[in-house]
């Protein structure tokens, strides 16, 4: 009797791991829009060049910004100009 039940709880176990397997794959298979909207708009903000009044980045940050808060990003302008690296926490 003791056998029996240590059978179904490996069988189900060995059920809970392929559930598991396979949530772990759809993960994978998915893409963040947001983290690669970021990774972009860091690289598209380094690499603008600018003049003195810094009127391009600026445009460049707010426009990523927009797009950024249509994919789900939820800080001000301020957080979004941080993680391009625009300024420095304070």
């Amino acid at each position: 009797m003791g056998t029996h039940r240590l059978q179904e709880a490996l069988k189900q176990v060995r059920e809970a791991i392929r559930a598991v397997d396979a949530v772990i794959d759809e993960m994978r298979a998915e893409h963040d829009a947001l983290a690669l909207h970021v990774f972009i708009a860091r690289r598209n903000y380094r690499q603008s060049k600018d003049k003195k009044s810094g009127k391009r980045r600026d445009r460049t940050a707010l426009l990523s910004f927009h797009k950024a808060c249509a994919l789900g990003f939820r800080d001000d302008l301020a957080e979004w100009s941080r993680l391009l690296g625009a300024v420095s926490k304070p």
